[in-house]
């Protein structure tokens, strides 16, 4: 019998170790070992479906439900269909595209089908960054040009906004200026990650546990970084990776090891198995 019925895994960082296609050591079995104890597993990343890893792509039994793009769409797994999703207004993709361009930081509008729409400008800059070889790597294999105005995207329904470039001298001011028209995570020194009002990962998982008639006391969440925080703090159980900054650590209840050590695994068999 496990001690929580919804388990909710965040992936780069967490699920996933050193190769960003392949779960962890252990975790896969651990998995599968709660699922076959009764408990419903999901992947809750900020990844688009067109993005995931191949581990995620080969759709294995254990894993029932993808909460996606930072928590603003959540769909099946197995089936691929859509149960629940947030996409931003014409106004605040407005808002942003202003803003950002004011202190001069590249944006990447991700869509429904998992398109990166940039700037010309905006590419260059992200393609001559510090950014990694995998999201580079992301920007060629999905990336669209956008010569126009970002609210014209609104009805493509963008569900992600990417900031990898945003130094923190800069983040307070794009804050105010976007103001409460988006919701802006910190996602490690580098970057910001926004969702639209009424998105992200706590509120997703909470809807998802509630079309299962479960409670957020039924959740054991892991997370490693800002995008997890709200979630790991909500949860039954928040479990922070060691990786994790120490605000993601304080957000939870308790702390397992690496993500590249097994950690994610560990978790699930200490306190959801209890083995």
């Amino acid at each position: 019998m496990v001690h929580y019925k919804l388990l909710a895994f965040d992936l780069d960082g967490t699920a996933l170790g050193s190769d960003p296609n392949v779960f962890s050591e252990g975790l896969p079995e651990a998995a599968a070992q709660a699922a076959a104890a009764g408990c419903i597993v999901a992947a809750a990343t900020g990844r688009p479906a067109g993005c995931l890893p191949a581990d995620v792509e080969k759709k294995p039994d254990w894993l029932s439900w993808l909460v996606l793009y930072d928590g603003a769409q959540i769909r099946n797994a197995r089936t691929g269909e859509c149960i629940w999703s947030k996409p931003f207004s014409t106004e605040a993709l407005a808002q942003v595209q202003q803003a950002a361009a004011r202190l001069g930081l590249p944006v990447e509008y991700i869509d429904r089908d998992s398109r990166y729409h940039m700037t010309a400008r905006d590419w260059q800059a992200l393609n001559e960054s510090s950014v990694s070889q995998f999201h580079k790597g992301v920007l060629a294999r999905l990336g669209c040009p956008l010569e126009g105005s970002a609210a014209d995207l609104a009805e493509l329904e963008i569900l992600k906004i990417n900031m990898p470039v945003a130094p923190p001298d800069l983040r307070e001011a794009f804050r105010t200026a976007v103001g409460e028209g988006v919701l802006v995570l910190d996602c490690g020194p580098g970057g910001l990650e926004l969702t639209a009002p009424g998105a992200g990962k706590q509120t997703a998982v909470a809807f998802l546990a509630g079309k299962l008639g479960l409670g957020m006391e039924d959740v054991m969440a892991l997370g490693d970084s800002g995008n997890d925080a709200a979630l790991l703090s909500s949860a039954g159980l928040g479990v922070a990776m060691d990786n994790a900054p120490d605000d993601v650590k304080a957000a939870a209840k308790v702390v397992t090891g690496r993500n590249t050590e097994g950690g994610a695994a560990e978790a699930i068999r200490r306190w959801l198995l209890a083995e």
